[in-house]
């Protein structure tokens, strides 16, 4: 699933896994030309996505995915969205923001007298604090995680960048206006109240057994005074109470999922997720210009055909191939085809946990030389995106400007990709590995790009002196912070192209550092970098970041994958968007004729 991340995050891209590096949104845009009047425009948009929604609530660790965040273009609201360039926009119809200091960092932020949620109810304060309260990482459990050794929190938030550099927000109930004193700077701080983010405190609250009436009070001085036992229902609801069954077959109560975008949930149905116009949404520029949109779930392979057929307008596969781009020229002039690199990259992540296959630096060497990175750019990528390319780095994709000026200070990280399976071999007689050294990759079982990527994986090193033993798993995301659930997995994750959104990847003990991976000079880095506002000192920094990772070989980095969208000839306002974001980021502007 493109699990994106959502802001601090990167987000999980399927079998692709697509994380959402901190903050997605979606972002303003014009509305397109109309080439007929308002009686020729279709009622219903059909949006083809690869793996189903699988919460409202997009923010925990284990739905923090980018079909997820496809929804919450349409269905959220916050402070500032980013574009399909990859570049931050305020979004002023839900509320203004302004930087009053530089030391301490210290932000004012307003919201919107008239941005209600789809109930009828204020977004204001409340909302805000309970989102620094699940992010902030500042309400302990008291118990202590048995792998990191850290103290648990009750909020199983998908990253605390950002909010655990703040302050505790503060504020009245009810209130429009609130002010962020931030303890150190922090590099991404304008993209920290984005689509998705911010959930609805009133529900949160009812459902936390907290009283229905009133003011949001009970709720606003249950986190001010850090009372856990009254916050203790409340995080249980915000962990799981939003989540959807496996597939959506159906939707929770409504009631329980109020919008605060120009659009909000109806129903689902096997999959298949309806949203129609938010008739509470205050804005205009960003207003609903259909009445319906719907997502279906249809798997990569199966998307081309559904497109052909009509039974949707657009689709945006997780993992494309070379069919896929030949069989949408092969329709014809009814169907618009896109190209482009993504800022999404896949890459196999290695559990190097104490006694885990990967534990030794010299065995993940080895793997990392037999896997032909540079075959899979071949086959995978250049027929649909000639410029694509065998990736070295974590934090920088090849289409990105400064990538070849931090590949160049970063030897550890250079090489053409080309499988060595002489050298395998070596590093592994080097690790003491006499015998096949047996490796279970899992990857997504509902992708066949991933099922031929561990067959070439199999095919080069078994010849060095693994025993690759495919793991396709349904659901595979679910099974990621699972220790001893699989030895390597290959996956994607959705950049943000934001500073400091890759932390938790990264860091010992983060949040999506799914392998267990830990290094000081790694984590010493990390804290110089997310608290840098100069642009200019984060490329030497990264640098620096890049380099380690590759002595350590924090994991496999395979390529950018290629981006390709397929859509209707009728249907007006699509852009290509590479961030994890998605195709939806204007959605609400898109119009179809008939």
């Amino acid at each position: 699933m493109r699990n994106k991340r959502t802001m601090s995050l990167a987000a999980l891209s399927i079998g692709v896994l697509m994380l959402s590096a901190c903050g997605s949104a979606g972002g303003t845009a014009d509305a397109p030309a109309e080439s007929g009047g308002e009686e020729s425009l279709a009622s219903t948009i059909n949006i083809a996505i690869s793996q189903a929604p699988t919460a409202y609530n997009g923010n925990t660790a284990s739905t923090n995915a980018v079909y997820n965040t496809y929804v919450d273009n349409l269905t959220s609201s916050a402070f500032a969205a980013f574009s399909a360039s990859g570049n931050l926009e305020a979004n002023e119809e839900f509320g203004t923001y302004e930087k009053t200091s530089d030391d301490p960092l210290t932000v004012k932020y307003t919201i919107n007298e008239d941005a209600v949620w789809s109930d009828g109810t204020a977004i204001d304060y409340d909302d805000i604090l309970l989102t620094w309260a699940t992010a902030s990482g500042t309400h302990p459990t008291g118990e202590t995680d048995a792998e990191s050794g850290a103290e648990t929190d009750l909020f199983l938030t998908a990253s605390t960048n950002g909010f655990a550099q703040m302050e505790m927000i503060e504020g009245e109930p009810g209130a429009k206006e609130f002010e962020v004193v931030f303890t150190e700077p922090y590099a991404d701080w304008e993209a920290l109240f984005t689509t998705g983010v911010i959930m609805p405190a009133h529900i949160a609250a009812e459902q936390g057994g907290m009283s229905a009436e009133g003011d949001g009070t009970e709720l606003v001085e249950a986190i001010q005074a850090k009372d856990i036992a009254a916050l203790t229902p409340v995080a249980e609801f915000w962990n799981t109470g939003w989540a959807y069954e496996a597939d959506l077959p159906s939707l929770p109560d409504t009631a329980l999922l109020p919008s605060s975008g120009p659009y909000k949930l109806d129903n689902a149905t096997n999959g298949t997720l309806t949203l129609v116009k938010n008739d509470q949404y205050w804005g205009e520029e960003r207003a609903g210009k259909t009445d319906t949109v719907v997502f279906k779930t249809i798997v990569d392979e199966e998307a081309v055909q559904a497109l052909q057929n009509g039974d949707v307008d657009i689709i945006d596969p997780s993992s494309p191939t070379v069919d896929t781009k030949a069989a949408l020229e092969q329709i014809g002039e009814t169907i618009s085809v896109d190209t482009g690199e993504s800022l999404t990259f896949s890459h196999i992540d290695l559990d190097q946990r104490p006694g885990a296959v990967f534990e030794d630096v010299k065995v993940r060497q080895a793997f990392d030389a037999c896997v032909p990175k540079a075959d899979m750019v071949d086959k995978f990528v250049t027929p649909i995106e000639p410029a694509g390319s065998v990736m070295n780095l974590h934090e920088y994709q090849p289409a990105q400007e400064d990538y070849q000026t931090v590949l160049d200070g970063a030897p550890a990280a250079q090489g053409d990709g080309v499988a060595d399976i002489e050298g395998a071999k070596a590093l592994l007689a080097e690790a003491g590995k006499t015998e096949p050294v047996q490796v279970s990759l899992m990857f997504a079982s509902t992708s066949q790009l991933r099922a031929d990527m561990v067959a070439l994986v199999k095919d080069s090193c078994d010849k060095a002196g693994f025993e690759i033993i495919p793991q396709p798993e349904a659901e595979w995301s679910a099974k990621l912070s699972q220790p001893g659930a699989w030895d390597a997995v290959v996956f994607g994750w959705a950049g943000s192209g934001l500073v400091a959104s890759g932390e938790s990847i990264y860091v010992s003990g983060g949040e999506q550092n799914f392998g267990g991976y830990a290094d000081e000079e790694v984590d010493r880095l990390w804290g110089e970098i997310v608290t840098n506002t100069d642009a200019e000192k984060v490329i030497p920094l990264k640098t620096d970041l890049e380099q380690r990772l590759a002595e350590t070989q924090y994991n496999v980095v395979l390529y950018a994958n290629a981006d390709i969208i397929g859509y209707s000839s009728k249907l007006e306002g699509v852009e290509l968007n590479p961030t994890q974001t998605g195709i939806t980021w204007n959605a609400y502007s898109w119009t179809k004729q008939n």
